[in-house]
């Protein structure tokens, strides 16, 4: 659940959206909208998210926000950015966790034998073979 204050800081009215879960949203009671109000003026919300986010309320609480094109776009690259970085780290931890355990790595020689091979024949492999 949403709880939103608003308050007056500097001579400027700020309001605050708290969620139970996550830290607080802080924007201006010119960023608020109810959902009523939003069907009614769309093209000129549509207008405003060119500045800044709409948030859009249904009794009291911040439902919703609208945010322009290229804003959502940035976010989604920045979600894909943060997965990524999140796998690496992931793969990073495996191996400092492999190297700090030795015999956790197979042998050369045992994953030759695995697969049937010799290293005889896996010199006499050119290169760009392993690739195809």
């Amino acid at each position: 659940m949403n709880t939103i204050f608003t308050e007056r800081r500097r001579g400027e009215m700020n309001t605050t959206i708290m969620n139970d879960t996550e830290d607080p949203v802080l924007l201006s009671p010119s960023q608020l909208v109810s959902s009523s109000k939003l069907s009614k003026n769309l093209g000129a919300y549509l207008e405003k998210i060119k500045k800044h986010p709409v948030f859009i309320t249904r009794e009291q609480e911040v439902e919703a926000v609208l945010i322009n094109i290229d804003d959502y776009r940035e976010l989604l690259m920045e979600e894909q950015k943060i997965e990524e970085f999140y796998h690496a780290v992931i793969a990073i931890r495996r191996l400092v966790e492999h190297f700090k355990s030795p015999e956790a790595l197979m042998d050369t020689d045992d994953v030759l034998k695995r697969f049937g091979l010799t290293r005889e024949e896996l010199e006499g492999t050119p290169d760009n073979a392993v690739d195809g």
